[in-house]
């Protein structure tokens, strides 16, 4: 029988600004699960990382635009919000209005209509960006105002894939064990919200059995498996997404390949240019118009795709 475990690590105090916080996991492991073993995997919430690094933010202190009143004024989106947007040097591509058809759609994953009424008539919308280093943020630019004091909001690491090196090489040095460090975000997929990785370390996040043999001997059109989002995906069942309380975990038992050099930057994030992606796109849409022809449903899916 293969089995691997995942461990949600509940003795982990609030995290503050300046927190150790390798040490503080390795004495959570510590109590809950007799230490670290060599080739476990650490999942941790990048909210944690935010509060450990400092990058919290008290929303009175943000001075607003003209630009951003101006983005607000069109979409709704409360205007304090767009600006932190816009501090971050992300790039608004895309928005996603919090009513008519989409509002119905998060009425129906309630339990509680009333609440999420009004959270959809403050939100007003979402707002999908790009940053700086070309990575898409399908949520207000990784900015969380949840689980935080009123008023305080965190952002995300600048280079999550950094960080997860620097938390792996503090861990290796203070336990002597190899392990794995992957960073978790919340995205927004066509029906909810799913946790995927943002950042990992000492792991490679996709797989590379493109084309190897199924059983049968044929060549399989597969085996890039997105492992890192999988690993993410597996931990985040204990994270919850309103007051679990659980902000790491510890995979163990699944056997994986390790990199020193992979990590989600480099690998499951497109490495070209925007010219590139218009390559892509139209190098798609010249192959499906030798099938049939291309109409606006066919583009609409398409753009699905990079968004």
């Amino acid at each position: 029988m293969k089995k691997f475990e995942v461990f949600g690590l509940q003795t982990l105090p609030e995290i503050q600004p300046g927190d150790n916080l390798p040490q503080m996991i390795i004495d959570s492991a510590e109590k809950e699960l007799g230490g670290l073993q060599a080739g476990d995997i650490l999942v941790l919430t990048s909210k944690i990382i935010s509060k450990a690094m400092g990058l919290v933010k008290n929303k009175s202190d943000v001075k607003v635009t003209k630009a951003a009143l101006a983005v607000s004024k069109r979409t709704g989106k409360d205007p304090v919000w767009v600006q932190m947007v816009m501090d971050e040097g992300h790039e608004i591509i895309a928005v996603i209005p919090l009513n008519g058809i989409f509002r119905d759609h998060v009425m129906d994953a309630s339990k509680d209509t009333q609440c999420s009424t009004g959270l959809c008539d403050y939100e007003q919308c979402i707002l999908i960006t790009l940053s700086g280093r070309g990575i898409l943020h399908t949520c207000d630019a990784g900015i969380d105002g949840s689980n935080h004091p009123e008023g305080i909001v965190s952002f995300m690491p600048p280079d999550p894939d950094e960080v997860a090196e620097a938390i792996r090489e503090e861990i290796a040095a203070a336990t002597g064990k190899e392990v794995a460090v992957i960073l978790a975000d919340t995205e927004l997929m066509p029906f909810g919200t799913i946790d995927s990785a943002v950042g990992s370390s000492g792991i490679e996040p996709r797989s590379k059995e493109f084309g190897k043999a199924d059983k049968f001997g044929r060549p399989k059109f597969g085996g890039m498996d997105l492992t890192a989002h999988q690993l993410t995906a597996a931990a985040a069942l204990h994270f919850g997404q309103v007051d679990a309380g659980i902000p790491a975990a510890v995979i163990r038992g699944y056997q994986y390949c390790v990199s020193n050099t992979e990590n989600i930057a480099n690998t499951l994030w497109p490495t070209g240019n925007k010219q590139q992606a218009r390559r892509a796109v139209k190098e798609i849409i010249r192959a499906t118009a030798g099938a049939r022809p291309v109409k606006q449903r066919f583009l609409l899916k398409i753009a699905s795709w990079f968004i």
